[in-house]
């Protein structure tokens, strides 16, 4: 069976199942590869701090190997191909804001950052604004759209489309 894996910390829970499966403590797998007891339990605690050469003797004795498989990373294009042509329609990034003073700024994601400028909590205006009013604000002058807090004077709206 494959287990693809992308990052060193995936290994960590596969070293113990194949050492548990082949029914051998630390103690033995250590003994098989050539180093202490001690030595596997870093190894299955911090995979990445071994050698690949330890690392290959382990899997081994485990009745397990590592497999080189060429990928191409989504979004990555090579020199001979072309990238696929797709029409996509601009993010709807109109916004309706209470009245005060607010910054928008237009993100890569289609989302627009909505913040109050800095020092406006003591406005008179807002002072007595009540944690949540201004979410409720923004939510009901933006029907259609997310909005999330990202701080207390911040706040993401993003079209709804389904997830984030």
């Amino acid at each position: 069976m494959d287990y693809p894996l992308r990052f060193v910390d995936q290994l960590r829970p596969h070293l113990q199942a194949l050492r548990k499966k082949r029914g051998l403590t630390q103690a033995q797998a250590g003994a098989l590869v050539g180093v202490s007891q001690a030595r596997i339990a870093e190894i299955e605690a911090n995979p990445g701090a071994v050698s690949l050469e330890q690392l290959t003797k382990l899997l081994s004795t485990l009745g397990a190997s590592f497999f080189l498989r060429e990928e191409t990373p989504s979004g990555v294009q090579y020199a001979m191909e072309k990238p696929p042509k797709r029409y996509e329609p601009p993010p709807d990034t109109a916004v309706n804001l209470p009245a005060g003073p607010w910054t928008t700024r237009t993100m890569s994601d289609g989302s627009v950052l909505v913040e109050l400028s800095p020092g406006e909590l003591g406005a008179p205006a807002l002072q007595s604004t009540a944690p949540g009013t201004l979410l409720r604000q923004l939510q009901a002058l933006n029907p259609g759209k997310d909005v999330k807090p990202t701080s207390r004077r911040s706040f993401a709206i993003r079209p709804k489309n389904g997830s984030w």
